[in-house]
């Protein structure tokens, strides 16, 4: 008696029984390999992405955040531990990522985000350790509710910059750095920016050292009244570059409409909410219109003829390299 689940010759020909056929999907791209799931089945569902990096990168985000809530709320709102805090967790859930990792680009990018976040906390942690306080946190912090919404901030700021990264981590597309376009741009512009940064930090900490109640503008602030700012976003753009050719979803196999070729780009689109928000948050503090940093620096140089000149001269983040060249 011929069992049910299977059928025999026929025209000479055995087929092989119905439970154990599969069929697989064209697979014409070599960079996204088609996966054999669980179960037998061959489906392409984008294999090329797991998710898992991303999520263990935004708990120890949150985590780290919150250890400075609970700080804050015990200390009566110290200030030593904002920055340690709150920009060291960057560095401190980048590190998991890049080691777990054996894609150079992965481990490329959180290096990068771990030089970053290492370095900024420190000068920051160093930076209050001799300040003692920041004015423009006083009043935050001295509520539990302000300082709720500081660390409740901090978070967000944490998981949207990042994105680039955490995103870029979930990618297995292991295309060889130094043959991308994008991994060369991105790792440029990512140096370029950390000296830019890191210069700007230093160069104002000197000169108020020396001169502490006149207002920078030697070196890249007398070009830019925020370089440090522009230092950052260069090398968060740098990282999202890096890691932008291997956001972007394998083609379809059959199109039917233009939605689905963009809905390829889909994680593409959503890292790049990094440097786009980077460019609102700085804009809006070097306006006054998010933070009262603007306001307490009118309060203190408002009335010097120089620094009102200076603010007229000097473009607010991005300096017109052409006119400086000119003038020189």
């Amino acid at each position: 008696m011929t069992h049910p689940r299977r059928i025999t010759q026929t025209n000479g020909m055995r087929r092989m029984p119905l439970s154990t056929t599969t069929t697989s999907p064209r697979n014409d791209n070599p960079l996204f390999p088609v996966h054999n799931l669980r179960g037998g089945s061959s489906l392409n569902l984008s294999p090329m992405f797991d998710n898992g990096p991303f999520w263990k990168f935004n708990q120890i985000i949150i985590a780290t955040n919150l250890l400075g809530f609970v700080i804050s709320v015990v200390s009566g709102g110290s200030h030593l531990h904002l920055d340690l805090l709150g920009t060291g967790a960057f560095a401190l859930a980048a590190l998991p990522t890049g080691l777990a990792s054996q894609i150079p680009r992965v481990q490329l990018s959180a290096g990068f985000v771990s030089l970053w976040g290492t370095k900024l906390a420190s000068f920051l942690f160093w930076r209050a350790l001799q300040l003692k306080h920041d004015a423009r946190l006083e009043s935050t912090l001295s509520t539990v509710s302000g300082t709720a919404v500081f660390w409740f901030i901090s978070v967000l700021w944490g998981i949207i910059c990042s994105l680039p990264h955490s995103m870029g981590a979930t990618s297995s597309l292991n295309t060889p750095i130094l043959a991308s376009p994008c991994g060369i741009a991105g790792a440029a512009l990512f140096v370029m920016g950390i000296l830019t940064e890191t210069t700007a930090d230093y160069q104002k900490w000197m000169f108020k050292k020396n001169h502490p109640e006149q207002f920078c503008n030697v070196g890249l602030w007398s070009i830019s009244q925020h370089p440090n700012f522009l230092g950052n976003m260069m090398l968060w753009s740098g990282i999202f570059l890096l890691n932008a050719p291997a956001l972007i979803d394998p083609p379809p196999e059959a199109t039917t409409n233009i939605f689905q070729h963009l809905w390829r780009f889909k994680r593409l689109a959503v890292a790049a909410l990094s440097p786009l928000f980077l460019y609102t948050l700085f804009t809006g503090q070097a306006q006054g219109s998010i933070t009262n940093t603007k306001e307490l620096v009118m309060q203190r140089y408002g009335n010097d003829p120089n620094f009102l000149a200076y603010t007229k001269r000097v473009p607010l983040i991005f300096p017109n390299l052409l006119k400086f060249f000119q003038s020189q």
